[in-house]
């Protein structure tokens, strides 16, 4: 009787995690169609930049392209070498769209010096790969 439970068990385990696997396809996919309707614009915006001198709108427009394939490379990689770059450009994006006062500036600085400490010495990249090759 406790090997049948045990069973029922890990087959509502396999089909939650193969939901979740799922679910997290159909967002990169949506990911990837928001990525192609923004690179359509891209050519437009850059007339406009042309004509209206409006480089910050452009600069915004293209580090959002840049988070959302970032973003599409966490969802597939499932590594932290991902997360930690996701965080990076989108530190690093508000830092340069947004006109901040000085000390949101220097906080920004600190953030991205804090992702790099992180990146090089919190955690070990091959160590995470061997971990996601070894499930």
């Amino acid at each position: 009787m406790k090997q049948h439970v045990g069973e029922k068990a890990s087959k509502v385990q396999n089909f939650i995690f193969n939901t979740a696997m799922f679910l997290e396809l159909l967002m990169a996919v949506i990911v990837i169609l928001a990525l192609l309707i923004m690179l359509i614009q891209v050519p437009a915006e850059l007339a406009e930049l042309v004509h209206n001198g409006e480089f910050n709108q452009f600069l915004k427009q293209l580090f959002d392209i840049i988070i959302g394939i970032e973003l599409l490379k966490m969802l597939c990689r499932h590594d932290l070498d991902s997360v930690v770059e996701v965080l990076l450009f989108s530190t690093a994006r508000e830092m340069i769209i947004e006109h901040m006062p000085i000390y949101h500036t220097l906080i920004g600085i600190v953030a991205i010096a804090v992702l790099f400490l992180i990146r090089k010495y919190l955690f070990v990249s091959a160590l995470d790969k061997n971990e996601d090759s070894s499930k």
